[in-house]
């Protein structure tokens, strides 16, 4: 793919938001308010998310061109790269986390400002709350969780729970680790230190020294990275409520292959990415990022693909992998950490493939089969989705072989598939008997209503090979 297909930011950065932060305040895990601003967004793009997502053999097509999300660099609550990013499933609002930049004291820190590299040290972490456009909503810090290196987000009664690492232990050099899975309350302004009663731990890996998770809230799973005291990364796969109840019996196990920046688990795949900043002697342009795909039913990495995503920026270090929910169906969102003082620039996938071969498989829709049988065993109702198209395959027969009535309701598609507003296809009809073109017309309806319109009280079987756009 050439560079010139590829969308250019701008090159002013964003101004964000910046919002205080304010000692932990101990409230109830059931009941954590959310700052003003935050609740007038979500309410505007909750409206428009569906609320389900791909079946699990879909992956995302690396080859299609991204959409640059927030068309320009944007600066976070402090000046670090950002670690990994992850989207409220409801409300649509993004996250992101990164460690804490030195000089800067925190409530009811006292004494002299923790440099850089003491915040390093201790696995102290800032996540913002960011609006569409990348304004920083609202933040809050975490003290003593790692590195970030993985971020879930888990919509529960109105309240955004985040999954993370946790209970990093201090070390003198370099950068804490956490090692066990945490699940906190976002709270606006909060301060929070691991072992706090506000965070719910998880051990899944006793012994693990460094542990990553992803959430995949479409498909009700979670997956950790872990890494043993050998240095040996292993992916594990789990039920997301039987991992709640602490049940940790992976569904799925296998090792963890390349360097990884980030990574997030969507259905049966796991996509990592990695990658370093651009360095005249040892990682001159194009760079060395990649993404790795892993079939989790296997363990295979069944694609690696290399990125050439914004190849014009001046500094292009690989940051942070997720999956969002968007009108146009799910999208792998991925980003570039930037600039002298560290900006983030997010990027958007929505187009899909599946499987090594790289088509979309056929997945069979729920009907009437009495009402409507199929006119054979290979004309049952089925779709497959691209993006935002949906294409609709099914040839069906009255029951009784009795006269079709215009507007007949054929099925319902699920939450997912259905349009935004009302869209028209044509399908046609058997030939015996007809007067009249062999056409006939369907509409697909916001409320997933898939009907046939035709006067002529045709008889026989009609179908449809046709698609439509969800938005």
């Amino acid at each position: 793919m050439s560079l010139s297909r590829r969308t250019v930011l701008t090159a002013l950065a964003a101004t964000p938001v910046l919002a205080p932060a304010a000692a932990e305040a101990a409230v109830p895990q059931t009941a954590v308010p959310q700052a003003a601003p935050a609740a007038a967004t979500a309410a505007t793009v909750a409206e428009s998310l569906p609320p389900g997502g791909l079946p699990e053999g879909h992956r995302f097509d690396l080859a299609a061109e991204p959409v640059d999300l927030f068309g320009k660099e944007v600066l976070l609550h402090h000046t670090r790269v950002h670690q990994q990013i992850a989207y409220d499933p409801v409300t649509g609002l993004g996250y992101a986390v990164q460690l804490m930049s030195g000089g800067r004291l925190l409530p009811g820190e006292t004494g002299t400002p923790p440099s850089t590299a003491e915040r390093n040290y201790r696995g102290d972490l800032c996540v913002n709350q960011l609006a569409a456009d990348g304004t920083v909503l609202a933040v809050m810090h975490l003290r003593g969780f790692g590195h970030g290196g993985g971020l879930g987000v888990e919509h529960v009664d109105g309240t955004p729970w985040l999954w993370l690492e946790t209970d990093a232990d201090r070390v003198t050099s370099g950068f804490a680790y956490g090692k066990h899975v945490g699940r906190v309350a976002f709270t606006p302004d909060a301060v929070v230190d691991a072992g706090s009663s506000l965070v719910e731990v998880f051990d899944p890996v006793p012994g693990a020294l460094h542990i990553t998770p992803a959430l995949d809230v479409d498909h009700r799973r979670i997956a950790v990275r872990h890494v043993s005291s050998t240095g040996t990364a292993e992916y594990r796969v789990y039920e997301l409520d039987a991992f709640k109840r602490r049940e940790f019996t992976a569904q799925y196990a296998f090792p963890a292959k390349y360097r990884t920046q980030a990574w997030c688990l969507y259905g049966n795949l796991v996509h990592q990415n990695e990658g370093n900043a651009y360095d005249a002697a040892t990682n001159p342009k194009p760079g060395n990022s990649w993404w790795n795909v892993y079939d989790i039913t296997t363990g295979d990495v069944i694609e690696r693909t290399f990125n050439t995503t914004a190849l014009h920026l001046e500094h292009r270090e690989t940051e942070g992998i997720t999956v969002r929910r968007t009108p146009d169906g799910p999208q792998l969102v991925f980003g570039f950490a930037t600039q002298a003082t560290r900006h983030m620039a997010l990027y958007g996938i929505t187009g899909t493939l599946s499987g090594p071969t790289g088509h979309v498989p056929w997945t069979e829709l729920e009907w009437d089969a009495a009402a409507y049988p199929a006119a054979g065993s290979s004309y049952s109702p089925e779709y497959r989705q691209s993006g935002n198209r949906v294409h609709l395959h099914l040839r069906v027969n009255r029951a009784g072989n009795t006269a079709w009535v215009s507007g007949d309701k054929i099925l319902t598609l699920p939450p997912h598939l259905r349009p935004r507003r009302t869209q028209g296809m044509v399908g046609q009809t058997t030939g015996a008997g007809v007067t009249g073109p062999f056409t006939i017309r369907w509409e697909v309806t916001p409320d997933g209503a898939l009907r046939v319109y035709d006067e002529r009280g045709l008889k026989g079987w009609i179908g449809l090979d046709a698609g439509f756009f969800l938005s």
